[in-house]
Order: structure tokens, then sequence, then C-alpha cells
């Protein structure tokens, strides 16, 4: 994969999460998407001080956090809404979500793998096919109780094995 395609995969991958950062500090949607415009050309221009062991969100949000406050330091009409300290909790708060989606998506189709026959059918009634709990009791000849417990217990066992498997506990 040659440089470009290797940023424009990241990018993409992140551009959404990145663009609801930047809106959690600034309201002005005109300035928002300048933003946005300005940090992809600094992660392009940079891009090559990328380490791909780290992870790419946080790098954009750290330059994102960076332009933010060079934007309301060059518009002084409009203060900025946060403080300096609670711009870097955001930066922080995001840190502590996973990056990427697909990774969480995977664990979790490796966690339902895992399950029993049993569960994985009860699971599959409940999320794909939306049935409610009377409708999945019936047709497992269980009680609503019962359906409700074991449901409980399944996603309880798959919050568990998620964690293990993105190093989380």
């Amino acid at each position: 994969m040659d440089r470009q395609q290797e940023f424009l995969k990241h990018f993409l991958r992140h551009q959404d999460d990145l663009r609801a950062f930047i809106a959690s500090v600034v309201r002005d949607r005109h300035a928002r998407e300048d933003i946005l415009q300005d940090v992809a050309l600094v992660l392009w221009q940079k891009f090559e001080q990328y380490d791909p062991n780290r992870s790419f969100g946080a790098w954009a949000r750290g330059i994102a956090t960076n332009k933010i406050f060079q934007s309301f330091a060059k518009s002084r009409k409009t203060p900025l809404p946060l403080s300096p300290e609670a711009v870097q909790a955001i930066v922080s708060a995001c840190e502590d979500i996973p990056a990427d989606p697909s990774d969480q998506q995977e664990a979790l189709r490796r966690c339902l793998d895992k399950l029993p026959d049993k569960s994985r059918n009860l699971v599959r009634m409940r999320y794909e096919e939306s049935l409610k709990l009377k409708d999945i009791a019936e047709r497992v000849a269980g009680t609503l109780d019962a359906v409700h417990k074991a449901l409980s217990r399944i996603r309880d066992g798959l919050r568990g094995c998620m964690d293990r498997e993105l190093g989380l506990g």
C-alpha cells in the first residue's frame, strides 16, 4: 500500500470521530469544517512522522486540539467556550475510547463464536430477529424470566470476553 492509500485508510476510518471531537468543542459549523480541513492538511503533511505503532486517532486529536486553540486565538471575537483544561479533559476521555470500532466488532464476533449453540441462538433471536423476550420464551418453550436471566448472563459473559479480547480486563 502506498503512502497516500495508507493515509486515506487511516483518515477515513477516523474522520467521523475527529469531526465529533471538534464539534464537542467548537459550536460554529463553518468553523468546525475549517478546522477539520486544516487538521486533514496537517495530518497529510506530517504523515511521515506518524508512528504506526501508536493510535492514529489520538495523534489526529492532538493536532485537532492545537488547531482548535489556534483558531480561537486568531478569532478573539468568539471566545473558546471551554477552558483549555476542559478541552484537555475531552482529549483524555477520547483516549479511553477504543480507536477502531472494527476491533470491537471482530472481538464480538470471536466471543459470539465461543458461545454454546443454545446461547448463540438466544442472541440471534433477540438481536438479529429483534424478537421480544415473550416471543423468544414461546419459541424455546421457556419462561419469560428464564429467557431474561439467560440473556443477561450471556451479555455479561460477552462483555467480559470482549474486555479480555481487547486487552481491557
